[in-house]
């Protein structure tokens, strides 16, 4: 197997700071007060719904547990406010049909840069294997490390 490596830009000294420090903040940062912990999917986007003759069906269970509600909801503002892949009118109905909008939570930054690093180690990857995801996922790279300008980025889906 070929590496992610081999085939995007490898980090210089100064291109690992940015990625360094998402992580020293996530550890460093202790949750703030929010909703109050219960069931979460772990995983929650689009992709893990199903909607059956019967109802709609949450699928990939494996990170299923309780936890801050918070963690579920910042997956969607991660795809409206970084993404873009969610538009502001989808973005606000969501909030109001759940009454809770995660981004004015003082915790938000912490968790959606965490989400934005998952998505960007997803990418990296698959593109280790598949030629077609190397431009998203250096792409992905290079808006972590400040390179594409402000959010929201124009991220497209892998697999």
């Amino acid at each position: 197997m070929i590496s992610a490596d081999h085939y995007l830009e490898p980090p210089t000294s100064s291109g690992r700071r940015p990625l360094a420090g998402v992580h020293r903040t996530r550890r460093r940062a202790r949750r703030p007060t929010g909703l109050p912990d219960r069931a979460v999917h772990g995983d929650a986007w689009p992709g893990n719904i199903v909607r059956t003759a019967e109802g709609v069906l949450m699928m990939d269970l494996e990170r299923f547990s309780v936890g801050p509600p918070e963690w579920d909801l910042v997956s969607t503002a991660v795809r409206a406010k970084t993404t873009g892949a969610v538009s502001a009118r989808e973005y606000d109905r969501f909030c109001a049909v759940y009454g809770y909008d995660v981004t004015a939570w003082e915790g938000y930054p912490v968790l959606a840069r965490a989400r934005e690093l998952r998505m960007v180690t997803y990418a990296a990857q698959h593109a280790a294997n598949n030629a077609e995801w190397r431009s998203q996922a250096q792409y992905r790279i290079d808006c972590l490390r400040g390179r594409s300008g402000p959010r929201p980025w124009s991220w497209t889906g892998i697999l």
